[in-house]
């Protein structure tokens, strides 16, 4: 793992950890759930495929259709 995509996950998280930290009432339990499940995407595709947006593009579509399908 190359230090530049170290380095865009760890803002990531920090990003998406200041959000949902603070209660801040501008990002709903589906924006937060669509949110986290990127985040971990990334993650997973980053170290099995060497592809954050491709892993995360795949959880958010996933995301997105679980959450129509309810």
């Amino acid at each position: 793992m190359n230090k530049l995509n170290f380095i865009f996950i760890g803002i990531a998280l920090l990003m998406m950890m200041s959000v949902t930290g603070c209660n801040t009432p501008y990002i709903t339990n589906s924006g937060e759930r669509l949110l986290s499940n990127s985040v971990v995407g990334c993650a997973v595709g980053q170290v099995f495929f060497d592809d954050c947006g491709a892993g995360a593009a795949v959880a958010a579509g996933a995301t997105i259709i679980d959450d129509q399908t309810k």
